[in-house]
């Protein structure tokens, strides 16, 4: 494999559409990547992503002499021991050419430490704490800084020992404003994710009943596929005036659908480990002006609040979520209201420029 050295180099556990188009616009890098997401389809990969497996990465940053890696965050724990391999061969093979260097990275992980490293096992306080402990020594000793994409990622690696020792800032995953457009339609809803019960898609459309009593002319759209497909397309052949199911598209494709709607749906719950860090589809909702209705296990959920956004409590009753719904759908904000509220550069952007640049 060769290696032309650039100055920066990206790991991606996972390659996506966006990671594809935002590219573009980031700092220029050589970008290894392991897998790809459904949504990649249709997406041309440029000459500069390489796919690799472990043994290819390693040795590819063995021999690089580039001055910057950006690794996925060690809260990914099903990466981490891949992690702790890439960022060691990093820092041993930069002692080889006298320079002190280590691993930087994006973090959105927002659930307890202690959660994300156990799941759903519920360890002994002394057991809990020398994992916490085991994860910060390797953030401490192999990361040099971190951009936090929400606050709430902030106070989770809080949480780690020796991990508020690491240059951080916190630059919120917010959007730049995109292109409203004029055919929004009115008392419109999408839904876009993976339909699996985390996503909380079966708790959506349990509930759409009492939204198409409330509201008559709403129309719900769903764009996804998992293990709950056979029953969400039963659920929209029911009633097909008010209930639409699209099945997985091109991430183009359904970005458009995304911008002829009003709201946009997000109704996710925690599940073991996993908890809702940002949500891509709530970025590229908010870029197109529309009304978020989502649960507070968002990392952004402040700052929709904040912003008068629907933003209901995943523990209330079960009349959170379509109460939250009927009150976006009739009254949504106004789209430019929404588009001025976002930064004028991407906080992914941002984040880039400050893990990479400086």
């Amino acid at each position: 494999m060769r290696d032309s050295s650039p100055r920066s180099i990206r790991v991606l556990p996972e390659l996506r559409a966006t990671q594809v188009e935002q590219s573009f616009l980031m700092s220029p890098a050589q970008t290894l990547y392991f897998r790809t997401n459904f949504d990649l389809d249709g997406t041309p990969v440029p000459t500069s992503f390489m796919r690799v497996g472990l043994g290819a990465a390693v040795r590819f940053l063995a021999r690089s002499k580039s001055e910057v890696l950006e690794l996925p965050e060690p809260l990914w724990i099903r990466f981490l021991p891949i992690n702790v391999v890439l960022a060691a061969t990093w820092r041993i093979s930069g002692f080889a050419r006298l320079r002190n260097r280590r691993a930087r990275t994006y973090a959105i992980e927002n659930n307890d430490p202690t959660v994300v490293i156990f799941g759903n096992s519920k360890p002994p306080s002394t057991v809990g704490s020398l994992g916490r402990l085991a994860v910060g020594i390797v953030f401490r000793l192999l990361y040099e800084r971190v951009a936090f994409g929400t606050q709430g990622a902030a106070d989770a690696y809080g949480r780690l020992p020796f991990a508020r020792g690491i240059k951080s800032t916190v630059i919120p995953a917010l959007p730049s404003p995109g292109v409203a457009t004029a055919t929004a339609v009115s008392e419109s809803v999408v839904f876009v994710g993976r339909l699996d019960e985390r996503k909380g898609v079966r708790r959506l459309i349990e509930c759409w009943h009492e939204i198409e009593s409330r509201s008559p002319d709403a129309v719900l759209t769903i764009i996804g596929d998992g293990p709950l497909r056979p029953e969400v397309y039963k659920w929209a052949t029911e009633t097909p005036a008010s209930r639409k199911y699209l099945g997985s598209l091109p991430h183009a494709d359904a970005l458009s659908v995304v911008s002829r709607s009003s709201v946009l749906v997000a109704p996710s719950m925690r599940d073991g480990r996993w908890r809702e860090q940002v949500g891509l589809p709530i970025v590229e909702g908010l870029s197109r002006g529309l009304t978020i209705v989502t649960s507070d296990d968002t990392g952004l959920a402040d700052w929709l609040t904040a912003h008068n956004h629907y933003v209901y409590d995943n523990l209330a009753s079960e009349n959170a979520l379509p109460n939250a719904l009927s009150r976006a759908i009739q009254s949504p904000l106004d789209v430019q209201v929404v588009l001025d509220s976002l930064p004028s550069a991407h906080g992914r952007l941002r984040a880039d420029a400050w893990i990479h640049n400086e």
